[in-house]
């Protein structure tokens, strides 16, 4: 199958893997750094604001991507982070050791790394076929799991003492994905000209992407699963850190803290060992039943989550939502092709990207309702938030049978 990908499939996967182990490498652990420069007070509003500042700036990459194409973007921003990559390590010598300055090259990198994000993930959609799109998304999703593995390892152990040396490694990077994009990226999409170009009608296209009820839907949708994801950071992390003080295993006793690692460290590997494994099992059920099947075993292992403190059960029901999560992601993914737009492509992914941020929101409201909330009633919120997801999934997927032919069921 990985051989009948269209190269510029190829290329994307590639591009993909390098630009996530930077970024995992060094972003996550420049938010410590940031914090023992400025303290956690300032460093909070400042993480805030690149965050907001970035989902604005994915709205005009996903525009700009859709009127001139997706390599001139993806060219153009890749060689801007290259420079901003400079910049930190510059910032971040001995020459300069500015903090102030290293931030305005981190927050600008952030803001580039958003505006090519939906030029990427549109060639996705541009260079495939229906029925290739569930094993890409998931040699993707495995891939995005392999470098955020080595990224974090190589982030850890180097960080502390090799910041400048992991700053210069990553603008090399940057420059590899440069020369890569210029040399091996081909771009087929064709921009529709239109007659007008006042900047009056730049936000024509997400006029449209708003109004489609669908697809709105399908965000709502990937809000309620991701949000459950996003748990392990957020609800369950205070809750295994205040109740789970001694959680023996074998001759070692664990606390909260170390539970909650070795979980995510299990998520981690089952994803990596049964991502492509799984695919191939199911190849011969219908998408349709997978999706349903895998939102219910996500939901049902996360539910059992804040409600048990014995180790072997938090391990099955770990093992339970990984197994959801291996089902539904890529039907998910390959989903989103169906709901858009040709021509708006790069925008309707750029909005998608709220996704992730209503996640991060239900997960600092789960925080502030920690004391409010019982363990009980979080876990059939947990379950509540997977029928709805399957509600919406099934409505989506009625509207979808009307007017299109089946691509995300097996014809039986």
């Amino acid at each position: 199958m990985f051989q009948s990908l269209h190269p510029n499939l190829k290329v994307r996967l590639g591009l993909n893997f390098f630009q996530k182990l930077t970024q995992t490498a060094v972003f996550p652990f420049l938010t410590i750094y940031f914090v023992r420069q400025f303290g956690a007070t300032e460093t909070g509003p400042l993480i805030v604001l690149t965050m907001i500042a970035s989902f604005i700036t994915s709205l005009f990459g996903g525009q700009l991507s859709d009127r001139y194409g997706r390599k001139r973007i993806l060219f153009i921003g890749e060689i801007l982070r290259f420079a901003c990559y400079i910049g930190m390590a510059i910032a971040g010598s001995h020459v300069i050791d500015s903090a102030t300055l290293l931030f305005i090259f981190f927050f600008l990198s952030h803001l580039l790394s958003s505006a090519i994000t939906p030029a990427n993930e549109a060639i996705l959609i541009d260079d495939s076929r229906p029925e290739q799109r569930k094993y890409l998304y998931t040699l993707s999703y495995w891939i995005m799991n392999g470098s955020i593995v080595i990224g974090s390892l190589i982030g850890g152990f180097f960080f502390e003492q090799y910041l400048l040396s992991l700053l210069v490694s990553t603008a090399f990077l940057s420059f590899g994905c440069v020369f890569f994009i210029y040399l091996k990226l081909e771009d087929h999409y064709q921009p529709v000209r239109t007659k007008s170009r006042k900047t009056t009608r730049m936000w024509t296209g997400y006029e449209t992407v708003i109004k489609n009820r669908l697809f709105l839907f399908y965000l709502i949708a990937g809000i309620l699963t991701l949000s459950l994801e996003l748990q392990l950071t957020h609800y369950l992390a205070i809750h295994f850190a205040e109740t789970l003080q001694v959680v023996p295993l074998f001759h070692f006793s664990l606390d909260g803290t170390s539970v909650l690692g070795l979980l995510r460290a299990e998520n981690t590997i089952l994803v990596l060992l049964l991502g492509l494994v799984l695919m191939r099992w199911t190849q011969s059920i219908s998408e349709r039943a997978l999706l349903y099947t895998g939102v219910t075993l996500f939901s049902l292992g996360f539910a059992i989550l804040p409600v048990s403190n014995d180790f072997s059960m938090l391990f099955l029901a770990t093992a339970c939502f990984t197994f959801g999560e291996l089902l539904y992601v890529p039907i998910h993914q390959a989903m989103l092709a169906r709901l858009i737009e040709d021509h708006l492509r790069s925008q309707y992914l750029a909005v998608n990207g709220l996704r992730y941020r209503g996640a991060l929101l239900i997960g600092a409201i789960s925080v502030s309702a920690y004391n409010v909330v019982s363990p009980g009633w979080m876990a059939i919120t947990y379950i509540c938030f997977g029928i709805l997801a399957i509600f919406f999934y099934r409505s989506i997927l009625k509207e979808l049978d009307k007017c299109q032919p089946l691509e995300l069921k097996k014809a039986s």
